[in-house]
């Protein structure tokens, strides 16, 4: 259900081979991007983790809950940033108004490591849907069944968007 494929290039691989690659990646309905070297994560899993180091971070200094976490990110930069990614949010915003809130906020994120608490539930068997609870607190069954159905649906009707298809 995911669109994206990163297509990592190797100190010797020819380009022929990166374009053969996208064009294999796009006639299977997915999008490439080319990764220029390869680092740990790649791209898509550094960005996702930024993200959650940051989650963490709020959550364990009391600002707010796993659950508000959840909706900020959802009804909030999520959204957003399916329709618009990142650099093209600060482009519409103003790089002048972006390079002011990034002086101001960029010394006071999170460069913490994993929290206590995260290792704690692990060892205490606290593993996500799997086991029944996590971070969120309990997820009977039927809790697990309805955020998968609604991560599918909402892939899905971005894909159709992207598409162009509205209805």
């Amino acid at each position: 259900m995911i669109e994206l494929v990163e297509v990592v290039s190797g100190r010797d691989t020819a380009e022929e081979t990166i374009q053969q690659l996208q064009a294999w990646t796009r006639s299977v309905g997915k999008t490439p991007i080319h990764v220029l070297r390869a680092v740990p994560g790649f791209v898509a899993n550094r960005l996702q983790y930024a993200l959650l180091r940051e989650a963490y971070a709020l959550v364990e200094d009391g600002v707010c809950s796993c659950v508000d976490v959840n909706e900020v990110v959802r009804l909030s930069i999520g959204a957003r940033w399916a329709a618009i990614g990142p650099f093209e949010t600060m482009d519409l915003a103003g790089l002048d108004v972006h390079a002011a809130v990034a002086k101001q906020l960029y010394p006071q994120l999170s460069w913490s490591t994993l929290p206590e608490a995260v290792l704690r539930l692990v060892q205490d068997g606290a593993l996500g849907c799997k086991s029944g609870w996590a971070l969120r607190g309990d997820y009977a069954p039927d809790d697990v069944a309805s955020l998968q159905n609604r991560r599918t649906q909402v892939l899905k009707a971005l894909s159709a968007l992207r598409m162009g298809d509205w209805s």
